[in-house]
């Protein structure tokens, strides 16, 4: 072995001792003593920014030449300092939102926009496919079925009771999901319903633990993607409620309002659309994944924002459990800005001051330091405790006045507010809006099969997403608050879409009628027949609104029947006695006027 020059050992403390001192010059040579030294005392070399491990050769038989392997300790990757935040430009130049919509579409489009006829023919044809291969028989299934037992899906979600055979029980029943389909073929199709073929699935495709359901969030996923994005856009994780037992992905979130369920890390605009999400599924046959320089929560902010336009300053806002200052550093890099609360132990070499000093200074007080390499902003502020938050284009200037109540006095007091703290409160909901709407009008459909649960909850977000682009187009064409469906009316009208659309106003026959009675508007028709005036009693006292554009439109089984003389909806000048028997709606047929071929055709 060729003699190797000697220099100046360090230990490990003094290593530690000259970065908290911050000599950005500082240099270490290694040769055979030094590394046997570390291996004795079963310390590896850190990345004292990341406080991540790096793999040293413990062999001491390795030849090392000092001259060209010297390595110099990356202490001085992350300088921080006491000066002025400059802002850089973040003009957005991406695609507005406010599109220029010059009609509406019909709450069953803006569903298909997510949903479509395609993803429908392929649950269709893979539940034939299973119900034969599980019991031998198919349970013969179409498109149109698919679509009732989905909008009868949605209106147990307007109209929630404890079970599903309550809608169909002689003193619970709810006709507008009762007379759309038997229990037993309802209960039939929930049992059948599948997403792939699996004698045609691999063993390597088999490695993903949502195999079964993997096809179609593919297929959800990329819908999703292609709504614009907005400018501000939020990730966080999100919980899908499921307390069964046979399942290897279910993981428990201590402090969530449903801690047990399936883990989703989602990226969203601050309106709560759905832009991006992945399924959590842990490790991987026992195998965790290799740590990386950003780590888990790192990864999934890439993952996530990787699917935004690079270049065009798009923000995104995550929480603490995902910040951390290489992450910010690799957003830069594709032109993406970040905002998000920090832990202090992932700013390495940051000297904020600390929680107490802030304290005595009083509510409102804040300390600053930039990055001098990368042009990072950490700013903590104290209100009522301490926290922190980093961000590459957001600084404590300008200074916001906000009012708290103050305990002491039992008054309202100005509190100053740093400008990066108001962003981030301003546009980090996103998420947390999606999981409250949600939460709302979604009927927990119990299953043996724990991926049935996603499936239903995709469901939702494709009603969600529907709804949000329909509030973006009537945005655009300037209407009124009044004029906009809420999210129930949304989910109504698609429901009943889903449910009437191309299809006979036949309802199944329950029972058989006693002789001589009538039957009312409501109840099961013979699908063989045409409803005539006889069969039909006058409708009930209904709201102004008028049945989905779709229903009206679709030209199948719109009958005229004779019922008792009202004003007609269509022109709201004559008098009637002529009752469309699918709309349910009063319109005028005469020589002088037709206006029920009008109000289905125009």
């Amino acid at each position: 072995m060729p003699p190797m020059q000697k220099g100046r050992l360090f230990s490990v403390q003094d290593v530690i001792a000259a970065v908290q001192n911050g000599e950005s010059d500082f240099e270490m040579d290694l040769d055979d003593t030094d590394a046997s030294d570390l291996e004795n005392e079963d310390v590896g070399e850190m990345d004292k920014e990341n406080h991540q491990p790096i793999d040293c050769p413990a062999n001491d038989d390795v030849d090392i030449n000092p001259q060209p392997n010297k390595h110099t300790v990356p202490r001085d990757r992350f300088r921080w300092l006491e000066k002025e935040f400059i802002s850089p430009n973040t003009d957005f130049s991406g695609s507005e939102i406010t599109n220029d919509a010059t009609s509406l579409l019909t709450p069953l489009e803006y569903f298909q926009k997510f949903v479509t006829e395609d993803m429908i023919e392929t649950l269709t044809r893979n539940t034939n496919e299973y119900s034969l291969q599980k019991n031998g028989i198919s349970v013969n299934t179409n498109n149109k079925e698919i679509e009732m037992m989905l909008g009868m899906y949605l209106k147990m979600g307007l109209m929630q009771m404890s079970g599903v055979r309550m809608y169909w029980e002689t003193d619970t029943r709810y006709t507008p999901v009762s007379d759309v389909m038997s229990r037993n073929r309802f209960q039939s199709l929930l049992t059948s319903l599948h997403f792939i073929n699996n004698l045609t699935v691999s063993e390597m495709e088999k490695k993903d633990k949502l195999w079964k359901l993997r096809p179609r969030l593919n297929s959800f996923r990329e819908r999703c993607l292609q709504v614009v994005p907005e400018e501000h856009n939020s990730v966080d994780e999100m919980m899908i409620p499921f307390k069964g037992r046979f399942s290897n992905i279910k993981q428990y979130m201590c402090g969530k309002p449903h801690p047990w369920g399936f883990k989703l890390w989602v990226r969203t605009g601050i309106s709560g659309m759905l832009c991006d999400f992945d399924v959590y599924q842990g490790s991987v046959d026992g195998k965790r994944q290799a740590k990386s320089e950003l780590g888990l929560s790192g990864e999934v902010v890439m993952k996530l924002a990787s699917t935004l336009p690079e270049g065009q300053n798009y923000k995104v806002y995550a929480d603490n459990y995902f910040t951390c200052v290489p992450l910010v550093v690799k957003l830069l890099e594709r032109g993406i800005h970040y905002v998000g609360t920090a832990r202090q132990v992932r700013l390495p070499n940051c000297n904020l001051e600390d929680e107490k000093s802030l304290k005595k200074k009083g509510r409102g007080s804040f300390d600053v330091r930039v990055e001098g390499n990368h042009n990072i902003c950490a700013v903590k502020w104290y209100d009522n405790r301490a926290v922190t938050l980093v961000s590459s284009f957001a600084g404590p200037e300008p200074v916001q006045k906000i009012q708290r109540w103050d305990k002491a006095t039992k008054t309202i007091i100005d509190v100053e507010r740093p400008y990066i703290v108001g962003t981030y409160n301003k546009h980090m909901g996103g998420v947390d809006l999606l999981d409250s709407f949600a939460a709302k009008y979604k009927f927990p459909m119990k299953s043996h099969r724990w991926y049935i649960y996603i499936f239903w909850h995709t469901i939702i977000f494709a009603v969600i997403n529907g709804w949000l682009l329909y509030k973006r187009d009537c945005k655009a064409l300037k209407m009124t608050e009044k004029e906009i469906l809420n999210r129930r009316q949304f989910q109504a009208q698609l429901a009943s879409s889903l449910i009437l659309v191309n299809t006979h106003n036949t309802l199944p026959k329950r029972g058989r009628p006693s002789s001589g009675k009538t039957v009312t508007s409501g109840s099961p028709l013979d699908p063989q027949k045409r409803p005539s005036s006889s069969d039909v009693s006058p409708p009930a006292k209904r709201s102004s609104d008028h049945p989905p554009l779709d229903v009206r439109k679709d030209m199948i089984a719109h009958f005229p029947v004779k019922t008792k003389r009202g004003r007609c909806r269509h022109c709201n000048n004559g008098y009637t006695n002529t009752l469309c028997s699918k709309c349910n709606v009063r319109l005028c047929f005469s020589e002088e006027k037709n206006c029920l071929r009008d109000y289905h055709c125009k």
